[in-house]
């Protein structure tokens, strides 16, 4: 299967959220998406922050929406400003291997954690772009930047407000990672499963590679 056969077996599923009444659902629901970008505006951001975008969500915003309601709070879109919080043409810290566990960390290194560089960047914050956020300071970031190929383009679960960490997302069945495709379609399918009252979080998939 290619990718936008992927896409539109993803889509049909989300259509199909349409008749689902959830106690929390985030952003509106059933989902409204935005139109997609072009390609030469998704090439311009990439030229501007020295990076490629993973073929699977690239293809995703050019082909079928640069943003929407949903997951959660909502898709964000590449230009939303909460990207600049990122300094995306940096390269990410942490692998897939070696994720960034707040609870692991001495007091030196959690105090090192949030110092800034001369330009003002925490030092966690780089190579990554936003894709949604759960709410209460947690998120899904799409890693864009990095020296471990293992590690690029797959989705993170990022919650430092709540000393968390980061950590890449876990599918549950095969045991491996999950890159943007993988991270919708879990939403859908986790959602068309899903009762009333029933709540759920991508913080439940984080871990790491062994």
């Amino acid at each position: 299967m290619n990718i936008e056969q992927r896409i539109d077996n993803v889509m049909k599923k989300i259509d199909k959220l349409s008749d689902k009444k959830l106690r929390f659902s985030g952003g509106k629901f059933p989902p409204v998406w935005e139109k997609p970008f072009t390609e030469k505006q998704v090439s311009a951001f990439e030229k501007i922050h020295h990076i490629t975008l993973p073929q699977d969500y690239k293809t995703f915003i050019t082909t079928t929406a640069s943003s929407g309601t949903q997951p959660f709070y909502g898709l964000y879109s590449i230009v939303s400003e909460i990207q600049q919080k990122v300094a995306i043409n940096k390269k990410f810290q942490y692998t897939v291997r070696k994720p960034l566990n707040i609870a692991e960390l001495s007091d030196e290194e959690y105090d090192k954690l949030f110092e800034e560089d001369d330009e003002e960047q925490v030092t966690f914050d780089a190579g990554y772009i936003y894709l949604c956020h759960e709410g209460c300071g947690m998120y899904s970031i799409l890693i864009v930047n990095t020296d471990d190929k293992n590690t690029y383009g797959t989705v993170w679960y990022c919650d430092i407000a709540n000393d968390a960490g980061m950590f890449p997302l876990i599918d549950t069945v095969s045991k491996t990672t999950m890159n943007f495709l993988d991270w919708l379609e879990y939403y859908a399918d986790k959602i068309l499963k899903s009762e009333y009252s029933e709540y759920f979080s991508y913080g439940q998939l984080a871990g790491k590679i062994e």
